[in-house]
């Protein structure tokens, strides 16, 4: 864990991975530091933009529809710019580690590694412990794929004032993708918190807080969704609001910087070490001397 958190701040071109992994009061920092803008721009887009007094903004049922040509744009952002930051970090990755190496064979074979392991984490599978914990980073990784494809490309049909009737793959989708996601991440949390297993007997910060970020942004969008349903419409905004405040936060600090990064540099790095390379170094052009002796012993 000590080695995966150094190589995603070498990773990182922005030097925010490095700044989160080597300090909590950064961690920690960062999340509330995107929290407070994101509720800043809550309470300036109801006042300022829409001129809506403060006293309606908090004790009248606004309803949700007179932000979403807004919050449109806003989550294409949140998930875009960090998917970006994340994409590259990850060409970064494959050009640091391949530095001075002249790939060699087919490209298939490193690219169907990748994808396999991108979609399924198998390797976890073999695990002889492990099947619960593959299953629920699996759950995991289910449904934040079906709920960043439909916020990036299925958003005006998911996001609607429209109560659609309970048969209706609106709302099936959602509930399938809440249900992967409060499983998988409520194992972890479980898991961490019963510390059976050796992978769970020492958590840090980090450990704690993306499963719960995970948990409660699902677990929230959830309570809308219901409140919604039985005509809580003050209780859905105030939801709402806090359901931004939880997701955005995580979106932009763990996807590109934080645990969520190993998604993609898991399955990179094992589709590198499958592709057959000339002139291979005994250690990437990065790595100190220093570092490579503590990453050995």
């Amino acid at each position: 864990m000590t080695l995966r958190r150094y190589l995603t701040s070498v990773y990182d071109w922005t030097g925010i991975a490095s700044k989160i992994h080597s300090s909590k009061k950064w961690y920690i920092g960062s999340l509330a530091i995107v929290g407070a803008i994101v509720l800043f721009l809550i309470i300036l887009y109801h006042l300022s933009i829409k001129q809506i007094s403060f006293t309606d903004l908090t004790t009248t049922a606004l309803g949700l529809d007179h932000m979403f040509p807004t919050i449109t744009y806003f989550t294409l952002v949140v998930i875009l710019l960090p998917m970006f930051i994340l994409i590259t970090n990850a060409l970064r990755m494959y050009g640091l580690t391949t530095s001075g190496r002249q790939p060699t064979g087919s490209p298939f074979s490193p690219a169907i590694t990748f994808l396999v392991n991108f979609f399924t984490y198998k390797r976890m599978a073999e695990c002889p412990t492990g099947k619960s914990r593959w299953i629920s980073h699996l759950f995991i990784g289910i449904g934040c794929l079906m709920m960043l494809v439909i916020k990036v490309f299925a958003l005006g049909w998911f996001q609607t004032s429209q109560i659609h009737p309970l048969y209706h793959p609106q709302r099936w989708l959602g509930y399938l993708a809440t249900f992967f996601i409060l499983y998988g991440a409520g194992d972890i949390l479980i898991g961490r918190i019963k510390k059976e297993n050796e992978v769970y007997k020492s958590s840090e910060v980090s450990d704690w807080t993306f499963p719960l970020l995970l948990f409660f942004t699902a677990l929230s969008g959830i309570i809308v969704h219901l409140f919604r349903v039985f005509g809580f419409e003050l209780a859905s905004c105030y939801t709402y609001a806090i359901h931004i405040l939880i997701a955005v936060p995580m979106l932009v600090i763990e996807m590109p910087f934080g645990k969520w990064t190993h998604m993609i540099y898991r399955p990179l790095a094992m589709a590198i070490s499958l592709q057959p390379q000339k002139a291979r170094t005994l250690q990437p052009q990065w790595a100190s001397k220093e570092v490579s002796q503590h990453a050995t012993a």
